[in-house]
C-alpha cells in the first residue's frame, strides 16, 4: 500500500462498531447515575412524608391536638411560649397563609409553629430554628405541614380529588422527576389525581407545588 493510499485510509466498520459501543457504554453509565440520584432524591422526599406523618400522629394521640392546633399550655412542651395564630386553635386543622412566592407561612401562625411544636416534642429530629416561617426544607424548597384549604390554594383541585383532607404536607419547588418518582412510591403514579397531586411543570423541569394529604 502506497503512502497516499495510507493517508486516505478511513475507519473500518469494526472500529466504528467498537466507537459506537464505548460511547453507548459512556450515555449509558451517565443516564444510569443520573436515574439513581433522582431515585435517592425521591426516597429522601418520602421519607421527609413518612417522617410528618407519624410524627402528627404521635404528637395528637399525646397532646390531643395535631402540631400547630394544639391550645397552648404553659411548660407543656419546652421552648414553646405561645399557641399558633392565624387560625381556629383545636379545630383539627392547620391554619395559616402561606407565600406561593417564597415558601413562607405566616409569621407565628399554626402552619409556621407546627414544625417547631414537633421538634420541640421530640417527634421530629431536625429543623432549621433560623428560618420560623420555613422550619422545614427540602435542597429545592420549603416542606410545610397546612390545612387542606391552605393546599388547595397553593395547587389548584386539591380539595375537589381529595374532599375529606382536612390537612396536607406540601412541598415547594420539587423536580418534575422527583415528583413523579414521589407519586410511583406513595400513590397512583398521576401527578393530577389521587391523594398527592402537583402544579404543572414549568418547563418540563420544576413543579412549583406537590400536595400531599396527611
Amino acid at each position: 500500500m502506497n503512502e497516499l493510499s495510507m493517508k486516505q485510509r478511513g475507519f473500518t466498520l469494526v472500529e466504528i462498531a467498537i466507537v459506537l459501543v464505548i460511547v453507548g457504554l459512556i450515555l449509558g453509565g451517565i443516564l444510569s447515575s443520573q436515574s439513581l440520584i433522582g431515585s435517592m432524591k425521591a426516597k429522601d422526599v418520602v421519607a421527609i412524608v413518612d417522617d410528618l406523618r407519624t410524627a402528627s400522629v404521635y404528637f395528637k394521640q399525646r397532646y390531643n391536638y395535631l402540631p400547630g392546633d394544639w391550645p397552648y399550655t404553659a411548660n407543656q412542651i419546652p421552648a414553646i411560649t405561645a399557641a399558633g395564630t392565624g387560625g381556629t386553635i383545636g379545630n383539627g386543622s392547620i391554619e395559616g397563609a402561606i407565600t406561593a412566592a417564597t415558601g413562607q407561612a405566616a409569621a407565628g401562625s399554626e402552619v409556621a409553629e407546627a414544625p417547631w411544636q414537633l421538634f420541640n416534642a421530640g417527634f421530629i429530629s431536625k429543623i432549621d430554628a433560623t428560618d420560623t416561617q420555613r422550619h422545614l426544607k427540602t435542597s429545592y424548597g420549603a416542606v410545610h405541614l397546612a390545612s387542606g384549604a391552605v393546599a388547595n390554594g397553593l395547587v389548584a383541585g386539591f380539595a375537589a380529588v381529595n374532599p375529606a383532607a382536612r390537612n396536607a404536607i406540601v412541598f415547594a419547588n420539587l423536580p418534575c422527576d422527583v415528583a413523579t418518582e414521589v407519586d410511583n412510591k406513595i400513590d397512583d403514579g398521576v401527578l393530577t389525581t389521587g391523594r398527592a397531586i402537583g402544579t404543572a411543570c414549568i418547563n418540563d423541569a420544576t413543579m412549583a407545588w406537590y400536595a400531599i394529604a396527611l
